[in-house]
C-alpha cells in the first residue's frame, strides 16, 4: 500500500487470484472511504471489485473475509507476514498468475494467526515456495556426492554430509533436525499446529533453515 498526494488517493499492490501481482488504485482510500473499510490495509483477504480505466486498474469495492486482526496484538506474528509480503512483492513478476503461493501464503499466514511456532511456519512457507519453483535443495541425499544423509550441515546451497563439508563446515543440522525439517514442510495442517506449538528454543535451528532458503531466493537475477 502506498499513499498517492494530498486527496487521499492509494495504490495497492493486490495479489489475485488466476491474475498475479497487480498495482491497483483505490481513489479516497486514504481518507477513509465507507465502501473499502479495511480493505485497503495490508494482509487483507477478499474479493477485490476492479474496473480497467485508460491506464490503470481501479478499486470498486472490497468484500472483505480475513483481515488477521488477531495478529494486530502480536508483533513478532505480524512482523513475520509483513516479511513474507516483502518477499512476494520483491520476487513474483507482476502480471504473471501464482495461484499456489497466494494459496500457499493465505495458509501459512492461518498458521501464524492460529498459535503455531511462526519460525516454523515460516520454513514451511519458504521451503514450499521454493519446491513449487524446482529450487529447493534434497534434505534427502547430500548436494555434493548424493548419499543419503544421516547427519548434515548447511552449505550455501543446501544441506552435505560430513564427508563433504571439509574444513569450511556451516551450521550443524544434524539427523533430527533434517527430519523435523522435512516434517514441518510436509504434514498436514493440523499435524503442524499439534506437532510446532511456539517455542523459546531451537530459535537458531528455525533461523539456519529460513536463511538458507531467503539467500536461494536473493539468488535469482
Amino acid at each position: 500500500r502506498r499513499d498517492v498526494g494530498s486527496e487521499g488517493n492509494v495504490s495497492l499492490y493486490l495479489l489475485l487470484k488466476e491474475t498475479g501481482p497487480l498495482w491497483v488504485s483505490a481513489p479516497g482510500a486514504g481518507k477513509g472511504r465507507i465502501r473499502f473499510g479495511g480493505g485497503t490495509e495490508p494482509l487483507t483477504w477478499g474479493v477485490f471489485n476492479l474496473y480497467k480505466g485508460a491506464r490503470k486498474f481501479y478499486l470498486k469495492s472490497v468484500d472483505v473475509r480475513e483481515d488477521f486482526w488477531a495478529l494486530r496484538s502480536s508483533a513478532e506474528g505480524l512482523r513475520t507476514l509483513l516479511e513474507w509480503d516483502r518477499l512476494l512483492c520483491r520476487h513474483l513478476p507482476p502480471g504473471l498468475p501464482c495461484d499456489d503461493l497466494v494459496a500457499l501464503f493465505y495458509w501459512c499466514s492461518a498458521l501464524v494467526r492460529d498459535g503455531a511456532d511462526r519460525r516454523a511456519a515460516e520454513w514451511r512457507f519458504l521451503r514450499r515456495w521454493l519446491e513449487a519453483w524446482g529450487m529447493a535443495p534434497s534434505l534427502e541425499h547430500c548436494l555434493s556426492c548424493g548419499r543419503p544423509l544421516r547427519d548434515a550441515y548447511w552449505s550455501a546451497d543446501g544441506p552435505l554430509c560430513p564427508d563433504c563439508t571439509g574444513e569450511q563446515r556451516g551450521a550443524f543440522l544434524g539427523d533430527a533436525g533434517r527430519k523435523k525439517l522435512i516434517a514441518a514442510a510436509g504434514c498436514s495442517m493440523d499435524a503442524f499446529k499439534r506437532d510446532f506449538p511456539p517455542s523459546p528454543d531451537d530459535d537458531r535451528f528455525w533461523r539456519d533453515g529460513c536463511g538458507r532458503m531467503k539467500a536461494l531466493l536473493e539468488s535469482i537475477k
